[in-house]
């Protein structure tokens, strides 16, 4: 095994003391509109992270997130957002198209997404109509960007400080207080002993998927590696998880795929299913990115499966929860969800994200992609002279 190893020498840090932290920037990364309803801002809890710790550059002065991976203004087709009662009467030639016919789960998400348009007032005036500034920068970065699924590396950064690193010819953005490993998660016993326990743990696995298959044919830089169920069952999840552990298990609304998690994945790491949360996908202006559809078709809603361990002392936590946030233009990648979790865990968490593909403070990070969206070509850097890099 290669590794790739990030450090900073304790000898170093305390030549560096003197930085001190950065302030906190005060920006909302989650308003609880009512019990079960909630708005999270990806960006800001991306940007509050890193600029809660110094940098070990003493040339850099902040980073954020990119504003243009965000820059999601009008639905995916906005063409089939139209009010269909707003069009003019169809044309005699053609067939009037038949009322949609939701499902109970379909019709509870649009019903929670209408409650939220009316209490969520801060809404951004379009001043534009077009997704062409994300889309045209996230198939730039898939284009220019190589990153190696197949090279197996680990590294870590035990400091307070960010740190920015190089590695076949890219550089990236490593935050405090973190370990990762770029390896298949099926490989899990290579890199934790049984003794190693987590707090929570976080896993978006990569379903079976035609979409990503199409993808994956159109652009191999931006489709990823799928599993299917028999091969999520082989990860001994078991092994990491005690009494007071938050599991969150991101899902596709494929009747097969949330079977899989009730039926065989969740018995099989010895958990309890104690709650299904909703995250909804939606434009600047609050519309969904998509409609809401039949059963079978694509849904601007994903679901989120909340489970602890069958002992659990874990208690209250939401049966359901209705998410709603701007998703990065970038494919797949969801919000971080520690902030939503809080109240569940102790006040310096140790954390496990299975097939990441950022990494977080407090967290270890496992999955083939996990340093990719960590890239400094996805971050605003400010140098201390104030010039954009």
């Amino acid at each position: 095994m290669n590794r790739f190893q990030v450090g900073v020498r304790a000898r170093e840090q305390k030549q560096r003391e003197k930085v001190g932290k950065s302030t906190c920037l005060s920006v909302d990364i989650r308003r609880n509109l009512t019990e079960n309803i909630v708005f999270l801002i990806h960006k800001a809890f991306v940007d509050r992270t890193y600029s809660s710790y110094p940098c070990y550059d003493t040339g850099l002065e902040s980073i954020a997130l990119r504003s243009e991976l965000f820059h999601v203004v009008v639905p995916y087709d906005a063409r089939s957002t139209r009010d269909e009662t707003a069009d003019s009467a169809p044309k005699s030639k053609k067939l009037k198209r038949s009322a949609k016919e939701f499902d109970e789960v379909t019709l509870k998400v649009k019903d929670k997404h209408t409650e939220f348009l009316n209490l969520h007032k801060n809404v951004e005036k379009a001043s534009d109509f077009s997704n062409k500034i994300a889309l045209e920068f996230v198939d730039e970065f898939n284009r220019s960007v190589h990153y190696d699924v197949d090279k197996v590396f680990n590294g870590a950064n035990d400091s307070q400080f960010i740190v920015k690193t190089s590695m076949n010819n890219e550089d990236y953005i490593i935050p405090p207080n973190c370990r990762f490993f770029n390896s298949d998660v099926r490989n899990l016993s290579d890199f934790l002993t049984t003794e190693d326990k987590f707090d929570f743990i976080v896993l978006d696995p990569p379903w079976w998927n035609k979409y990503i298959r199409r993808t994956k044919a159109a652009n191999e830089k931006s489709g990823y590696r799928m599993m299917d169920n028999d091969s999520l069952k082989s990860i001994a999840l078991e092994n990491h998880v005690h009494h007071r552990t938050v599991v969150a298990i991101w899902c596709t609304n494929a009747p097969s795929h949330v079977d899989a998690i009730e039926k065989q994945l969740c018995p099989k790491w010895n958990l309890r299913l104690v709650g299904t949360w909703y995250w909804t996908k939606i434009t600047k202006q609050g519309e969904p990115v998509c409609t809401f559809n039949e059963k079978t078709k694509k849904q601007p809603y994903e679901r989120l499966f909340i489970a602890v361990s069958s002992n659990s002392a874990v208690k209250d936590i939401a049966t359901e929860k209705y998410i709603f946030s701007v998703p990065c233009a970038i494919h797949s990648n969801k919000p971080p969800l520690l902030e939503l979790f809080t109240d569940y865990l102790p006040e310096r968490p140790k954390c496990l994200e299975l097939f990441a593909r950022n990494v977080y403070p407090n967290f270890t990070s496992i999955g083939t992609e996990v340093l990719k969206l960590q890239n400094t070509r996805l971050f605003q850097l400010l140098s201390s002279k104030h010039e954009v890099q």
